[in-house]
């Protein structure tokens, strides 16, 4: 079809099968309502040592918190532009921890194409590579331990907490903060 769509099932085998194979991080890049189900197995995944990293959603400044990013064990991400502007559409909120670039970005596409795209989601998949960057430097840090990382080394942009969270994810900061 023209767009993907899951089902808490279809989220919960995902989140199981990772789990059987030792995964330590999972991007999330998607939204929705609050799951009493998926957020049992947030808990699970977060107490093995799985980092989960979730976009915060692209329905506006009014929309309510989604989820899975607004879970407490969860790293919400939101996306800003090149001058470090947030993304108009993206939520706000508390569970907003970081921001990355998430707006005209060029990505790969459906058969061996590219296209420009922007979103949380797109945000998202930053945050997670630097994340796996942090794990392979540090194969210990915890999640909450990796969640201080990267709010921690984040660099300032302008904007409110809930709309940008600690600031833009800074990588080389992170990497050299790593293990002291």
């Amino acid at each position: 079809g023209d767009s993907a769509k899951g089902t808490t099932f279809s989220i919960l085998k995902g989140l199981d099968w990772a789990a059987s194979k030792d995964a330590r991080i999972v991007n999330m890049s998607f939204a929705g309502p609050a799951d009493a189900m998926m957020r049992d197995m947030i808990g699970k995944a977060h107490a093995r040592g799985m980092v989960l990293i979730a976009a915060v959603g692209n329905a506006g400044p009014k929309s309510p918190p989604l989820y899975p990013a607004a879970d407490r064990e969860v790293i919400g991400v939101t996306a800003t532009d090149a001058d470090d502007k947030l993304l108009p559409q993206a939520n706000r909120g508390p569970q907003v921890a970081v921001a990355a670039p998430g707006v005209d970005i060029l990505a790969a596409a459906p058969d061996g194409q590219y296209e420009m795209t922007s979103g949380t989601s797109v945000a998202t998949a930053h945050v997670t590579g630097v994340a796996a960057l942090l794990l392979a430097r540090e194969p210990k840090l915890t999640p909450d331990a990796l969640r201080r990382l990267l709010v921690g080394s984040a660099r300032k942009v302008p904007g409110a907490p809930r709309e940008v969270g600690a600031g833009v994810v800074d990588a080389l900061k992170a990497v050299e903060e790593t293990g002291r």
